[in-house]
């Protein structure tokens, strides 16, 4: 089949039909659920001080998770080598609380996002909210979600879920940062050039300060940053037939997508796999989001002729004037 026309949905479609799907509202969903991962979360995930709070840039933010203020909340759970009181599993307190901080943040955030979304609630109103769609197209949809299945009937066929889907796929969401995980690994010390062997050997001896604990217990939530990564390279090369799939398509429609930094590796794709002269109508939520959008495209490559913008609610099905015509 050729495609000639491809949506990309991101989580504005969903917001666009009131499902409660916000990053928002998955922090109301912990608080209620599993307190004591949203005050993990928020304790020891920063964020830069453009963000009113963690949760207005969620995935992005997981990539500051201050490990080192982690270690040192839980530094009186070293062993003391020294003290008569010393027993042989002292040494494994501390990498088992490492562990359970590790796990808390990757499986167990995981496992609670797809609760979340599949705790998503369809109010008889979302159908009052459906746009004109093209339903014979094919769709890329960001979501986790089954919005275009139950709200438009497209044959899941036709969708490709990048980041997976709770409901369709078994090995589990891709959530998380798009910062390479080699960034957060500690550099290793190289000794300085010149050193003869027995300068080498006591350089060597004043560095060898390996603890079985310390370390140990490091090296398991310091997985956390590996566990987090969005892995845009690997998920494109995954996806390599629906990327050499769209060369004939004509115009593409970004539909409630942020278009975020963390995201931008796939749309980088779908340029280079599409034609030049294609159409790039493009949804917004605000004034803005427009200028932004508009921006981003542009820095991408794609002519300013080519990038048409407007909001959802102006090809609202029930819109008895549209503004648009899609067709």
């Amino acid at each position: 089949m050729v495609i000639k026309k491809l949506y990309i949905i991101g989580n504005g479609f969903d917001l666009h039909h009131n499902l409660r799907t916000s990053y928002y509202d998955f922090a109301k969903f912990l608080k209620k659920k599993n307190k004591d991962l949203y005050i993990t979360l928020e304790k020891y995930i920063s964020y830069p001080s453009f963000d009113r709070d963690l949760w207005s840039r969620f995935e992005e933010n997981l990539a500051n998770l201050e490990i080192k203020e982690i270690i040192y909340e839980h530094a009186d759970t070293l062993p003391s080598y020294g003290s008569d009181d010393f027993r042989d599993r002292d040494r494994y307190v501390f990498p088992d609380i490492m562990h359970e901080h590790y796990q808390k943040l990757t499986s167990g955030l995981f496992s609670e996002f797809e609760a979340f979304i599949k705790n998503v609630d369809f109010h008889e109103t979302a159908f009052e909210y459906n746009v004109k769609l093209d339903k014979s197209a094919t769709f890329l949809t960001f979501n986790y979600t089954n919005t275009l299945e139950h709200l438009y009937k497209i044959d899941k066929k036709q969708i490709v879920y990048i980041h997976n889907s709770v409901f369709y796929n078994s090995e589990g969401i891709v959530l998380g940062h798009g910062i390479d995980p080699e960034n957060f690994k500690e550099k290793r010390q190289i000794p300085p050039d010149g050193l003869n062997e027995e300068q080498l050997e006591d350089w060597n001896d004043q560095h060898n300060d390996y603890d079985y604990s310390y370390d140990t217990g490091k090296e398991t939530l310091m997985r956390y940053f590996k566990d987090t990564y969005k892995p845009t390279k690997d998920i494109i090369k995954e996806h390599s037939a629906f990327f050499k799939s769209i060369i004939n398509v004509e115009e593409v429609y970004i539909l409630g997508h942020s278009i975020s930094p963390v995201d931008l590796p796939y749309f980088q794709q779908i340029i280079r796999s599409v034609r030049k002269d294609v159409k790039w109508h493009v949804s917004y939520y605000d004034i803005k989001e427009s200028k932004k959008h508009f921006g981003t495209l542009k820095a991408l490559g794609i002519e300013e002729n080519n990038i048409i913008l407007f909001k959802l609610v102006d090809i609202k099905e029930n819109n008895k004037q549209f503004k648009m015509d899609l067709n």
